[in-house]
């Protein structure tokens, strides 16, 4: 029985981290909360830090990449990105870092890495899909708009971590000013709960799947109405095969461990 334990540090505006494992290697992705806490939280829920082997960024925001050059320095890794998100880092002095190449794919250990480029205001960010023993998790949680490539190679996987950022409704009535409004607006901003419905229903391929919904601002969205909104959307379309739960604001401590029998790994190929 194959399996990939998932972690969810932490999510939300202020900070996003993602620990996944299989076998006896971790890898982290995203890193944007301070060291120390990252540290602090996986120890609290027993999970080895001496098991990370990387910490993969997918931009270079603060909230996903503020403690990336501090933890990889604490625990001896390195920091995995492409070129120009590595560049636009700051706090990576005297870490070891690793380039990773859009639309190609990277091993670590039993995980085979893929990133993805998608559409948001920063350097070059990018969206994971990592395979692992036949298990598939895809994960994009800053976005404006979803690619078809995303959708694509994200299709059928096991496990989605998806943004789903706000509710138009709750956004028009914030008291955020209009330009900021229409940063999260626009197709380089941030994925609303329909959004986020939409891509579901695009990755969704016939067989079972957990979705975790993302990224959720604590301001512009409410935990049960982004869960909602998506859960509706696939009873639409007749989809009864896919368990949806939205994560509180920059909280973290949902956790999920995947399994695949050992004949479903092999027919699938990873």
């Amino acid at each position: 029985m194959a399996s990939v334990d998932v972690f969810v540090v932490a999510s939300g505006s202020q900070a996003n981290a993602l620990w996944l494992r299989a076998g006896e290697t971790a890898i982290l992705i995203d890193a944007g909360l301070a060291a120390e806490t990252s540290v602090r939280r996986l120890r609290a829920a027993a999970l080895p830090t001496t098991q990370i082997a990387a910490v993969l960024l997918t931009h270079e925001h603060d909230d996903h990449a503020r403690g990336a050059g501090a933890l990889a320095r604490m625990l001896d890794v390195s920091v995995v990105a492409n070129e120009a998100t590595l560049a636009a880092c700051s706090g990576l002095d005297g870490a070891v870092t690793d380039r990773i190449v859009e639309e190609g794919h990277y091993s670590i250990g039993p995980f085979r890495i893929e990133a993805v480029p998608v559409s948001h205001d920063a350097a070059s960010p990018v969206a994971f899909v990592v395979d692992a023993g036949g298990l598939r998790v895809a994960v994009a949680t800053d976005l404006g708009s979803v690619s078809e490539a995303f959708v694509e190679r994200g299709r059928g996987a096991d496990l989605v971590v998806i943004e789903a950022n706000y509710d138009l409704r709750l956004l028009d009535v914030s008291p955020y000013p209009w330009f900021l409004k229409n940063r999260i607006l626009g197709d380089r901003g941030h994925l609303s709960n329909e959004g986020a419905a939409k891509a579901v229903i695009a990755m969704h391929a016939g067989s079972r799947q957990d979705v975790l919904l993302a990224h959720l601002s604590d301001v512009n969205n409410l935990v049960p109405l982004a869960r909602d909104t998506v859960a509706s959307a696939l009873a639409e379309e007749s989809i009864s095969d896919v368990a949806v739960e939205a994560l509180r604001p920059n909280r973290g401590g949902v956790r999920r461990v995947l399994t695949v029998s050992r004949e479903a790994s092999s027919a699938r190929g990873a």
